[in-house]
């Protein structure tokens, strides 16, 4: 089997199988008629704490991979890192644009959010993953690039609902860029790169890899939406200036 026989397989798995990156089943927008602002305005919260997160995420996979010997792959997430930060984008790193955009869009804090037991849960269980061999962590990573356009659809979603409909430019900007330009570019990089060490009898661990990160994501969605309902939220105090 080629190994883009197998992404496209994961990939395929990916739009079956996991309802968290469904633009209609995924369980915080499946609450969106019963929603308040304060629930929704909550996951954004925490959603925004995995891009700040990212980098340091990539950088452990770069490492994986130049200490295997993976150098195209590891020169492929360096570039990926170097954008994240900012490259293109005037030196203001991509978190930076969504948080700034989300603060000012919705008048909620983002960039001192502490991360929810459900986010936490999830950081760890990622710290863990790429723990693994080189194989199983770039499976993890690419799971990371396959996801991210299905996620920021979802999330464009979530926040024309706050907004009512109309996204602030900066936001407008940043998902634009992403969804047409970076994330396709992310996932034909990496993909590209990976192909030209991975072995096929490495294929397994990629995939293994590949599935714990959607599972542990998907597990993340449902429980963000149960925080979101079952918690009193507690937003900045902006949310009452503003709504």
């Amino acid at each position: 089997m080629e190994f883009n026989h197998l992404t496209k397989q994961l990939n395929q798995l990916l739009a079956q199988d996991y309802v968290a990156f469904s633009i209609t089943e995924n369980p915080v927008v499946q609450m969106l008629s019963q929603a308040s602002f304060a629930q929704i305005a909550y996951v954004m919260q925490q959603y925004s704490i995995f891009p700040k997160e990212l980098v340091g995420f990539t950088e452990l996979a770069r490492r994986k991979a130049l200490g295997a010997g993976w150098n195209g792959v590891a020169q492929e997430l360096q570039e990926n890192i170097d954008e994240e930060m900012g490259s293109t984008t005037g030196g203001i790193s991509h978190y930076t644009l969504l948080a700034d955009g989300l603060e000012e869009g919705l008048g909620v804090a983002v960039k001192n959010t502490m991360p929810s037991v459900a986010t936490s849960k999830l950081l760890r269980t990622v710290l863990s993953l790429f723990d693994r061999q080189v194989d199983y962590v770039l499976g993890a990573t690419y799971a990371i690039e396959a996801t991210s356009i299905p996620e920021l659809t979802l999330i464009v979603k979530l926040v024309e609902w706050l907004h009512e409909g109309a996204i602030p430019k900066d936001l407008q900007y940043f998902f634009s860029k992403h969804l047409d330009e970076w994330e396709i570019e992310h996932e034909a990089g990496l993909r590209t790169s990976v192909a030209a060490y991975i072995q096929p009898e490495e294929f397994g661990e990629f995939a293994a890899g590949f599935r714990a990160m959607i599972d542990a994501m998907q597990v993340w969605w449902q429980e963000l939406a149960q925080e979101a309902i079952s918690s009193e939220v507690v937003l900045s105090t902006a949310i009452a200036q503003h709504h």
